[in-house]
């Protein structure tokens, strides 16, 4: 199931980024940029933070019109309701990689929504060790969940911090403060890459 969600992005980013999506793709990537940090082709990062970015472009951002371009792709395509549904929902979080349960299947804590989230069996390698701390999109497809590419990971050390203001987060209740939250790390990520000599906690601030 995953090669074919992986099918489908693949599409996406292929069908999205040329043409006359071009200047589309341009603008976002203004937009992510602004709200996260230059992308610096020479950082080790360069590649994980490129496929954050694919995924905000894919599921999150929206053009003048307010329309995403998975909406435009489901339609195009006219994917089934399952299908469909799981590319709506993509679940955008903070999360923790827990362990790997009995089954051998990768548990993961959603800490932002506060739930345990246990991707699908034989789930490809995720490159993350338990305790590791991350921003990531899971998919659900008929009932089993799949982590995608973007994976942007942060300190440890800061995990009660975050813990408590995903807290304060998840009660305003709202996808719109999600985001602006997920994308505020992703920044004060790149920011703590940049000023490595600074104690994490230091950085990660919040009012």
């Amino acid at each position: 199931m995953l090669e074919l969600i992986d099918t489908h992005i693949e599409k996406m980013l292929t069908t999205y980024t040329q043409g006359e999506y071009f200047e589309r793709l341009k603008q976002a990537k203004e937009a992510y940029i602004a709200l996260t940090g230059k992308l610096d082709e020479d950082k080790d990062e360069f590649e994980s933070r490129m496929n954050c970015f694919n995924e905000w472009y894919l599921f999150q951002w929206k053009d003048e019109s307010g329309k995403k371009i998975v909406e435009d792709y489901i339609r195009r395509e006219q994917l089934d309701e399952d299908l469909s549904q799981a590319f709506l929902n993509v679940n955008h979080s903070l999360v923790e990689f827990s362990k790997t349960n009995f089954r051998k299947q990768i548990v993961l804590l959603d800490i932002l929504h506060d739930e345990k989230v246990i991707l699908a069996k034989g789930h490809r390698h995720i490159g993350l060790v338990e305790d590791d701390l991350f921003i990531g999109r899971v998919i659900r497809y008929k009932g089993d969940n799949y982590l995608l590419h973007g994976v942007c990971t942060l300190p440890q050390s800061i995990r009660s911090v975050l813990k408590k203001q995903s807290k304060k987060v998840r009660k305003m209740n709202s996808f719109e403060e999600e985001l602006k939250f997920l994308l505020s790390l992703e920044s004060l990520k790149t920011k703590s890459m940049h000023y490595q000599h600074i104690e994490p906690s230091k950085i990660f601030v919040f009012n």
